[in-house]
């Protein structure tokens, strides 16, 4: 993974919010530390990373591959509240586009399964998240837009 400037993580999480389809803060910005992540709560939904961001944080993925990322989500505790499934990468396409890799681990539970991506706008991303829990097929999509990251 690449590191991005913060202006630039703002941005998106801003645009990505923004859309007033959805009008909340999906996206989270993932620590090492699963104790500062969300908690599994009955009372809400997920809740993601609001703006502005601390100017300190930098990614704990900055150099690390795909599977790396995906590492970290198959190994969360239960009582984590992010998707164990479908997950965001800001990369060097990023930066140029305005657009997140929308990527879904094939089997969570497999250590060695890889994950595939496709290319969003920040502004679409989470709606088009939220259609994933409905009838989108994932493995369609892939075949017509597989997007290899820039790391």
């Amino acid at each position: 993974m690449t590191e991005l400037s913060i202006e630039i993580i703002d941005w998106f999480l801003q645009e990505a919010h923004d859309d007033p389809s959805v009008g909340t803060w999906w996206w989270y910005l993932a620590t090492l530390d699963y104790n500062a992540a969300p908690q599994r709560r009955p009372d809400r939904g997920q809740i993601g990373t609001p703006t502005p961001i601390d100017p300190s944080f930098s990614s704990p993925f900055v150099g690390k591959s795909l599977e790396g990322v995906a590492r970290w989500l198959r190994r969360k505790p239960q009582s984590v509240d992010v998707d164990g499934r479908y997950f965001g990468v800001l990369d060097k396409e990023a930066e140029k586009s305005g657009k997140i890799a929308i990527c879904r681990l094939n089997d969570p539970k497999v250590e060695e399964e890889a994950a595939w991506c496709i290319l969003r706008a920040a502004d679409y991303s989470t709606l088009f998240l939220a259609g994933l829990d409905s009838d989108l097929d994932w493995n369609e999509l892939v075949q017509l837009q597989k997007y290899t990251l820039e790391l």
